[in-house]
């Protein structure tokens, strides 16, 4: 009778009982770069031949410890993958790496050599993105004026309590904010302040950027701008009334939106609007879904107070199937 090391010899002597080969390979491939503190997700994937080697298990190691060790649960097209693996990224910038291993196993009557597959990345900052709104304009020349600025992570970290600025045209601070607590209501990450700014002291048409700087926050974040537009104009001294009628039957149209050169107002429910403004000349346009009116030159030397008539568009026939 043979004892026990005889017929493991026997068996290691056998070409059908020699370890197998395998590769490795992750599936997606992991980019280059990982926002810090983001998760990834991948497959392992394991290839011998046709083998099925469901049942049999990987490792996945970082800083040589291991710390995932899913099975191989599916066979197909002649590989065999494991579920998706999550893994979180550092917290910090710098470069990493990761190591796939397949332990030497036996996977139903068949032995398999180890195989290792190392996997090195870097971590990088979130980016972030800046949106300007609710800008007054136009402003008086040297007033002040206000503006709201939001950033928004793109890994949606809380950027509560982070510092952005305005910076005019030559590149110079001319106003610091700080997000506040909350997100912009119905956003989930647009974190916001509204910030009050003087107006330069030249007429004209300027444009100012918002930034996101460089700055210590709970994870990195990449710098980020956005630039915005307004006006400035004389102080106003004169009030151009406008009141504006449909064509036919002169009825008053509310909600007409009025727009003399920079300056905006829209009609009340007596189809009056109010524009307070300097001297001079302006092209007068309105607009209201549904009417054209053409526009006008007006000459503004004092008070003024004028008519508008728009003519309502025919509409489209509806055609029912």
């Amino acid at each position: 009778m043979a004892k026990p090391h005889d017929i493991a010899s026997q068996r290691d002597g056998d070409t059908r009982t020699q370890p197998r080969r395998v590769t490795l390979e992750i599936v997606p491939p992991l980019p280059a770069e990982v926002p810090v503190a983001t998760s990834v997700s991948f497959k392992v994937r394991v290839s011998c031949g046709d083998s099925d080697l469901r049942g049999g298990r990987v490792e996945i190691m970082a800083a040589e410890q291991v710390v995932a060790a899913p099975a191989l649960t599916e066979h197909r097209d002649g590989f065999n993958e494991t579920a998706a693996i999550a893994i979180r990224a550092p917290d910090h910038i710098g470069a990493y790496g990761l190591a796939v291993a397949f332990p030497r196993q036996q996977i139903g009557e068949d032995i398999y050599e180890e195989a290792a597959l190392p996997i090195a990345f870097r971590t990088g900052p979130h980016t972030t993105s800046l949106a300007v709104w609710a800008i007054a304009s136009p402003v008086q020349v040297g007033g002040e004026f206000s503006v709201t600025v939001g950033a928004k992570s793109s890994g949606a970290c809380e950027l509560k309590g982070a510092k952005v600025e305005i910076s005019d045209e030559a590149g110079a601070v001319v106003g610091r904010g700080t997000l506040g607590d909350t997100p912009w209501p119905g956003t989930s990450g647009l974190y916001w302040a509204q910030m009050k700014l003087t107006a330069p002291d030249s007429e004209g048409t300027f444009s100012w950027r918002a930034g996101f700087p460089e700055q210590e926050l709970k994870l990195p974040h990449d710098e980020s701008s956005a630039t915005f537009g307004f006006a400035v104009v004389r102080a106003p001294e004169h009030r151009l009334t406008v009141k504006v009628t449909e064509s036919e039957g002169a009825v008053p149209l509310a909600d007409v939106q009025v727009a003399l050169g920079p300056y905006r107002a829209a009609t009340d429910a007596a189809g009056l609007a109010n524009l307070e403004i300097p001297a001079g000349q302006f092209g007068l346009a309105v607009w209201k879904s549904g009417f054209e009116g053409g526009p006008q030159t007006v000459e503004i030397a004092g008070d003024v107070s004028l008519q508008v008539e728009m003519k309502r568009l025919p509409q489209e026939p509806t055609v029912w199937d």
